[in-house]
């Protein structure tokens, strides 16, 4: 009965879930919506797709449609020479805008160059980026030759060419920005979000909020969300609005995709508190994999930086490897999320779905893009996003809010354990330490071999208050004396009540007058109880007391070393005695 009950109450936060989701959805709709009508709806003037000539390995084609047309084989400083004639009725001013992909470029109207870029790089075997170089032709071009020399600056650079796009320079920046608002809204989204998460888990950290890996997890979510943030930035070519640096633009769009999957992994370790030993078993042997995967993918990317930044390779040539790993983490967080689901017993439902969402769609993405760089004609240029950018809104969201409660849940655990473990530990009547915590601080003391006094008291008169004026007054009684040692002892060192009157305080001496410091206190202790107010005439408080100091015997523990004070203690309760 109890298994069903539990799978109900899955299918049930199942179908909420996905009520949130749709209702997200429609919100995120709505926003793009709105921001699309913000759009200026204004495009590339004329798209020169067709009507080229193009020179490549001395053989000359014409009449080509630069959609339509492949490349097999590039090798490095392959040059390819493409023009056409420019149409008629263009603007007063005109923007030529040229997509580039590990090439550099020369462009000419009518033999005259007019623009260069890169070309110096492929002549010292430099990387290159990928992006698009806006070229002011200026106005009076209509009918004129365009020409656009190019050369690989690496080995299948590409497969395919972007068409050329004619724009008007007046308002080029601001419809370009316009057009592309949507993917401009979701990066600073992921960013600003990122960002924020990541104050908070500093912040609750300094603060110790919570535990420390817990605020690791979070920590990662929150570059997670800024990398994929960076990753639709420079993805998007949208660095091109700000600089012309597209090699430096590219750089960083493979920097966020290597460091995605290992914030995608630190976000998922297990960091929760497990009422049984098997699930505390679980978790670590998951946590050991996940390290395992984590590790390597973070040795992986510091590898490929390293053969990047200090033997010049392109980072491109070890992206097939890192498909490859992110498959197989993609698969394995996959597999450990639907097996929770299964056996119903997931602590983070929220992001085990929203894992799953991810999951698939990172997977066709990914799929999609090795099927268009391996076997479509257009190559990569022909690949785009499906879904990943809707679905990331709601892990990076979905997971906020996930961590948040469960993080807040555990926190309130573990506040709860904290109170239960203080009872424990405390004596209900004097707030002082009880038996239990000092037998755990004498363990502490042996193991650490620490120098230390212990003094043990007796509170004389107890029973002649529990008798003569009733057990409540006697407690009050008890309380005073325990307020009193406190107050005597300034907080300093280890105060506990282990028996009905019984009291002891531990002192470990750090400083050279901290023995003399308890001397005078102890000395005086008696003349300050006499002067206690115990609220009856004819009760009157005193203690007797024996101190055992570790560096003047040779007891080998300090329980030991207590039963020498109890000794000396009992010792003055008979001087006491037979003074009266």
């Amino acid at each position: 009965m109890k298994s069903e009950l539990t799978k109900k109450q899955i299918i049930i936060k199942a179908l909420r879930l996905m009520v949130i989701a749709v209702i997200c959805a429609i919100s995120l709709v709505y926003v793009i919506m709105i921001f699309s009508g913000m759009s200026s709806g204004r495009g590339p003037i004329h798209v020169l797709n067709y009507g080229w000539e193009l020179s490549y390995r001395s053989e000359d084609y014409r009449g080509i449609d630069l959609r339509s047309f492949s490349f097999d084989d590039v090798k490095k400083k392959d040059e390819v020479v493409l023009s056409c004639t420019l149409p008629e009725n263009l603007p007063a001013d005109s923007m030529l805008v040229v997509y580039v992909h590990y090439y550099d470029l020369r462009v000419l109207v009518d033999g005259i160059q007019v623009y260069e870029a890169d070309t110096e790089r492929v002549d010292a075997g430099l990387g290159l980026g990928s992006g698009f170089y806006a070229v002011d032709i200026g106005a009076g071009c209509e009918g004129k030759q365009l020409e656009i020399v190019i050369r690989a600056g690496e080995d299948d650079a590409f497969t395919s060419l972007r068409s050329p796009e004619i724009w008007d320079a007046h308002t080029f920046w601001q419809d370009f920005a316009s057009g592309n608002i949507s993917n401009i809204a979701l990066s600073f989204f992921f960013i600003i979000v990122g960002m924020a998460m990541l104050i908070m888990a500093f912040a609750q950290e300094m603060r110790g909020t919570f535990s420390f890996a817990d605020t690791t997890r979070f920590s990662s979510l929150s570059l997670l969300a800024m990398t994929f943030g960076i990753w639709i930035f420079t993805g998007m070519h949208l660095t091109e609005l700000f600089t012309n640096d597209i090699i430096t633009k590219v750089n960083l769009n493979y920097y966020a995709f290597y460091f995605l999957p290992i914030f995608f992994i630190g976000f998922h370790f297990e960091t929760g508190r497990f009422k049984d030993e098997a699930g505390i078993r679980q978790a670590r042997r998951r946590n050991i994999v996940l390290g395992i995967s984590w590790l390597v993918g973070l040795l992986y990317v510091l590898l490929v930086l390293y053969r990047h930044l200090y033997l010049g390779e392109s980072l491109r040539k070890y992206l097939d490897i890192a498909h490859v790993y992110d498959t197989v983490i993609i698969f394995m967080l996959i597999g450990i999320r639907v097996y929770d689901l299964i056996k119903g017993v997931n602590r983070h439902l929220v992001s085990s779905y929203v894992t799953l969402m991810t999951g698939v769609a990172a997977l066709v993405d990914l799929a999609r893009y090795n099927f268009y760089t391996k076997f479509s004609p257009r190559g990569s240029a022909g690949f785009t996003m499906s879904t990943l950018y809707i679905v990331m809104v709601f892990f990076v969201l979905s997971l906020f809010f996930d961590y948040m409660s469960t993080t807040v849940r555990d926190a309130r655990e573990e506040e709860r354990i904290g109170i239960i473990s203080k009872l424990a530990y405390t004596d209900a009547l004097t707030g002082l330490n009880n038996r239990q915590a000092t037998e755990r601080f004498f363990d502490i003391i042996d193991s650490e071999n620490e120098q230390y006094l212990v003094t043990e008291f007796d509170l004389n008169s107890l029973k002649k208050a529990n008798d003569t004026y009733g057990h409540e007054e006697g407690d009050k009684y008890i309380a005073l004396f325990a307020e009193t040692l406190k107050h005597i002892f300034e907080g300093k060192g280890f105060i506990a009540r282990t028996g009905g009157d019984e009291f002891i305080y531990v002192m470990i001496p750090k400083l050279e007058g901290d023995r003399k410091w308890l001397e005078g206190r102890l000395r005086d202790l008696n003349a300050i109880l006499a002067n206690k107010d115990t609220g009856h005439s004819g009760l009157r408080m005193s203690t007797a007391f024996g101190t055992y100091d570790s560096m003047n015997g040779d007891a080998k523990t300090i329980r030991d070393g207590l039963r020498i004070a109890d000794a000396r203690m009992y010792e003055m309760k008979k001087s006491m005695k037979a003074g009266r």
